[in-house]
């Protein structure tokens, strides 16, 4: 449990401040310079937030809604590719992992929610993360010395992919969406469905999803040695994929928090571009539990998420 004192300061009040002590000095420095003293000013620091806000004092950006349904690739780092300072490590179309700043690997760290994902992508670059964004409602990316507070190897940033699975607010009725997709350059089709139902009390939710792909088209012919494939075509060998799952999550509510638990699955069949004949069957089983007390007492908020993923 940790406790968080601090003052807050108008930053209006603070501005106006900063602006009267710079004409104050900016007039000092001209009577000296009439006079024909030589004066040395001292130097201030001023550190403060004019936008009164949290998110001020870090770098944060968020992927979601229409913007993130227009930005949605296949792969996380691609999705996050167009982002200023976030590239992607891409080891083909299937497996790719955020660049922040120039650092990946174990420098960047994963979230679901805000807990660990607990995969291996880091590892490696053929190593996919175990998320497709189909099933992801909202993406965040934290730079900047505050990423720190998620461990030491979230030194490059952090990247949070963050769903509904397990309700975490009172729901009125039903609701829901389905998407789907098609490309043309590895002939890409995708689809996905999502329902939520509940009431002041409960919350449901059911998401499902699919994405399978062919090879790659390039102009050009490439040599091939993949048992099955043509020797040769204007194809990146072994660049095909398979993917999908599922997600189910309930919860409880009352006037002063939650409890829910939620099940996610996910499997994917994908072809590593760098060997023709090695392909990676990728399965992860995640099973998570979210629970929160708010209180007007000593504590305003006790928050405990435990997840397990195999």
């Amino acid at each position: 449990m940790a406790f968080h004192f601090g003052l807050k300061a108008d930053p209006l009040k603070m501005g106006l401040c900063c602006l009267v002590s710079v004409c104050l000095a900016t007039q000092t420095l001209a009577q000296s310079q009439a006079s024909g003293e030589s004066t040395r000013l001292t130097e201030i620091t001023v550190t403060g937030n004019p936008m009164g806000n949290a998110e001020g004092l870090q770098p944060v950006q968020a992927l979601q809604s229409d913007e993130l349904w227009r930005e949605r690739q296949s792969t996380l780092g691609e999705t996050l590719g167009q982002l200023p300072g976030v590239s992607s490590s891409y080891f083909g179309p299937n497996a790719s992992r955020p660049v922040i700043r120039g650092m990946d690997g174990d420098r960047i760290k994963i979230l679901n929610n805000s807990v660990e994902s607990q995969d291996v992508s880091s590892l490696s670059n053929d190593h996919a993360v175990p998320h497709d964004v189909l099933s992801v409602e909202r993406i965040e990316v934290l730079r900047g010395p505050a990423a720190i507070m998620y461990g030491g190897s979230a030194v490059g940033g952090v990247v949070n992919l963050i769903d509904n699975r397990i309700p975490t607010a009172p729901m009125d009725g039903i609701s829901g969406r389905t998407e789907a997709g098609w490309s043309s350059g590895n002939k890409e089709r995708s689809a996905s469905v999502l329902l939520e139902a509940g009431n002041a009390s409960y919350g449901l939710h059911i998401d499902a999803f699919g994405r399978k792909s062919d090879d790659l088209s390039v102009p050009d012919t490439m040599a091939c040695s993949k048992s099955g494939s043509a020797s040769s075509a204007k194809k990146i060998c072994n660049s095909s994929n398979r993917a999908n799952g599922y997600a189910i999550g309930s919860s409880v509510f009352w006037d002063s928090g939650h409890v829910g638990l939620g099940v996610n699955n996910y499997r994917s069949d994908y072809g590593t571009v760098a060997e023709d004949a090695v392909t990676v069957g990728m399965q992860s089983d995640r099973y998570a539990f979210d629970a929160e007390v708010r209180s007007t007492g000593f504590f305003e908020r006790i928050r405990t998420q435990w997840s397990s993923t195999d």
